[in-house]
């Protein structure tokens, strides 16, 4: 056998191995292969995915430019440095890597998701539309891209359409909980408060610790004047997360509606206290632990 086809058979098994989610074996694959070869693109390719995925960010963006170094238009490479930088909080280099990742395939659908979800965090929210119909076209049936197509419509003021969003992602995977309660928020922001009940109750039932679901569940409730469901479902929403001033601010809200002045009051200090400490861990003066 030549060394080009030994290779070959070695990256096969390698690729065998990683998809079983033998690591180590595949590791071992892969590694055989760079001590014949250390310019094989193939090898460095799937050691810097290996890598990424095991949190080693910058090893492996190393790795996949060593890769483009010895073949330069792999889609795949500039893809994987891509989602590494965006998870380094570096936006802006990843979506240039999706964007370069695009040249080199433009009919690449997982490039086109992950710079519009770049395009959306960055507030680029037409570009983001753009590049979401784009993945769309090349895979109608991707309901993680029409969840995050809703999203993107929904912060661009666009609830309706959002909904439409939304009702394709569920139609794809009824049992995904997360579009359900985007829906639910949506259906809220256009009055169709009794739908958004109903939203929120799947959501929950598919996920009973959604925190989120159960506070816009409260608000939906509020709003069709069933104030004392409501403060149980906030309360339900404190019980899994205690920390978040939104929710004491609600329940403040709610009991004072209820006639139940102090303990309104004593909500009021808590969302204040937890407010105070939200602003000083995003400014990042917050004292460690």
């Amino acid at each position: 056998m030549s060394e080009p086809q030994t290779a070959a058979a070695l990256i096969q098994q390698g690729l065998v191995h990683h998809q079983a989610g033998q690591i180590s074996l595949a590791m071992d694959r892969y590694t055989q292969v760079l001590r014949n070869d250390p310019r094989n693109a193939d090898a460095l390719y799937y050691i810097a995915l290996i890598a990424c995925h095991e949190g080693q960010l910058q090893q492996g963006i190393d790795l996949a430019r060593r890769s483009l170094s010895y073949r330069p238009r792999q889609a795949r490479a500039f893809n994987l440095i891509g989602q590494a930088l965006h998870r380094m909080g570096k936006i802006k280099d990843a979506l240039k890597s999706f964007d370069n990742a695009i040249e080199c395939d433009t009919n690449f659908a997982a490039a086109y998701s992950n710079r519009a979800n770049m395009l959306s965090e960055l507030g680029r929210n037409s570009e983001a539309l753009s590049s979401f119909d784009r993945v769309l076209a090349l895979d109608p049936d991707s309901a993680p891209d029409w969840l995050n197509r809703g999203a993107t419509l929904h912060g661009a003021g666009r609830p309706e359409e959002a909904i439409a969003s939304y009702d394709k992602a569920i139609a794809l995977d009824p049992d995904f909980c997360l579009p359900h309660c985007n829906r639910a928020h949506a259906l809220t922001d256009v009055g169709r408060d009794a739908e958004a009940l109903a939203a929120y109750d799947r959501a929950i039932a598919l996920e009973p610790k959604m925190a989120e679901a159960y506070l816009g569940r409260a608000l939906a409730l509020k709003r069709l004047a069933r104030q004392d469901e409501a403060l149980a479902s906030v309360d339900k929403a404190i019980a899994i997360k205690a920390d978040v001033s939104k929710m004491h601010e609600a329940r403040a809200t709610l009991l004072r509606l209820l006639g139940r002045e102090d303990e309104a009051r004593a909500a009021d200090t808590r969302a204040a206290e937890l407010a105070a400490k939200e602003s000083a861990e995003k400014s990042g003066t917050g004292a460690s632990a």
